[in-house]
């Protein structure tokens, strides 16, 4: 399934205050009823939430508001990004789908040190070794994601994590 997010707001979604630098807020995604694997973006501050609560967000993650270029490695919303659009068959269409594994792997394991995703389980299937991730606990609405090991060695990631860095 190829998923749809929209990109973040630089205000608050609800009572549109723009947001300046260190601001806290909860970035949520909510699913479009009539069209399947599309997601808008909400950006709501802290205020807001705490009235309002979670309410229909299908995952949701509280980050912080920044002017300045975060690199994609450090950047949650940047690997989210990475790790969904590399695992898109519209993009494998486009794209070497060896390259694809390899930065869902990369975005999986950044996602994984930012304590975005856990390490559930691993399985050997006949093209390979596959990681099997899950979300957090905190998160609504657990998800699961197989992801091929491309068995890269350490220059292998660090040769991807720069091709993400150029492409961020």
């Amino acid at each position: 399934m190829d998923f749809k997010i929209s990109r973040g707001s630089k205000q608050c979604s609800v009572c549109a205050r723009k947001f300046v630098n260190g601001d806290k807020y909860y970035a949520g995604l909510v699913s479009r009823p009539k069209e399947e694997g599309v997601f808008d973006r909400a950006d709501v501050c802290k205020q807001c939430w705490e009235r309002q609560g979670a309410g229909s967000f299908v995952a949701y993650w509280l980050s912080v508001f920044s002017t300045e270029r975060k690199p994609v490695l450090l950047d949650p919303d940047s690997l989210w990004q990475v790790f969904h659009n590399a695992r898109s068959a519209d993009e494998a269409k486009k794209r070497d789908a060896e390259e694809l594994k390899r930065f869902a792997y990369v975005a999986a394991l950044g996602l994984l040190r930012l304590k975005q995703l856990k390490l559930k389980a691993t399985k050997r299937t006949r093209a390979g070794e596959v990681l099997v991730f899950e979300t957090p606990p905190k998160v609504k609405e657990r998800q699961t994601y197989e992801v091929p090991n491309p068995a890269l060695d350490e220059k292998g990631v660090a040769a991807i994590q720069e091709r993400l860095a150029e492409l961020a």
